[in-house]
């Protein structure tokens, strides 16, 4: 068989070994048989010494058989050095970049609490309060238990209480009745352990009527007191 014949077969054997190796590795070197390194991954035919190796071969086969007697040396020299970056090629990784985690959702916002809101309580002075006297009545007691309990449950709740009556008697005696009751309500809810400091008073005597003074039914709705919430 010629030179030139044995170089090329020599030539094509090793391209073909060498182009299944890489075609082994992209279809999953670590796979049951395969041989990898701890430090690249690739199996030991695919390293980058022994792929400069093998494409040197290569190379200086093909062109030791490729070229003339006169040129046998440079010919394999230059198939060499060709060869090696052939070998570079093949062995190249060809894997695919790995994707890149999507970056996680911000956590929503948690919502606000909702703010509880004391419910205004009207209290009639009729059943509250005995006539021209700021004693609560033991009438009143579920009504005010009730109001206790509320403001027990929900600590941040605040109440402003607010005394009115009626147009009879002098504006000056009317504020001082008004004021009173307001502050009875109050003790009273301190007593069933309210802290004071969530509670403030006023008497308004007959400046903020809800109704007419001119009749009895229009003065009863204007002897109250109001709880109401403080902000």
């Amino acid at each position: 068989m010629k030179k030139s014949t044995t170089g090329l077969l020599l030539g094509s054997a090793l391209v073909l070994g060498l182009s299944g190796c890489a075609t082994d590795f992209q279809r999953g070197g670590d796979s049951a048989g395969g041989t990898s390194t701890a430090s690249s991954g690739n199996a030991w035919y695919q390293q980058p010494v022994v792929c400069g190796i093998a494409g040197g071969l290569i190379g200086g086969s093909i062109g030791y058989a490729t070229s003339g007697e006169s040129d046998e040396e440079s010919g394999a020299a230059t198939g060499a050095v060709a060869g090696s970056a052939i070998g570079a090629l093949l062995c190249a990784d060809r894997s695919p970049e790995p994707e890149a985690e999507p970056e996680p959702m911000p956590e929503p916002e948690p919502e606000p609490a909702p703010v509880t809101e004391f419910e205004t309580v009207t209290l009639d002075s009729e059943v509250t309060f005995a006539f021209d006297s700021a004693e609560i009545r033991p009438g009143a007691h579920q009504t005010l238990d009730e109001v206790a309990t509320t403001l027990r449950d929900n600590p941040d709740l605040r109440v402003r209480i607010e005394g009115h009556t009626d147009s009879v008697g002098s504006a000056e005696y009317n504020q001082d009745l008004s004021q009173r009751r307001a502050d009875s309500v109050r003790d009273f809810l301190v007593s069933r352990g309210i802290e004071e400091n969530r509670m403030t008073t006023r008497g308004f005597g007959e400046e903020q009527p809800v109704a007419t003074n001119e009749t009895d039914e229009g003065r009863a709705q204007n002897r109250r007191v109001e709880i109401l919430n403080w902000d």
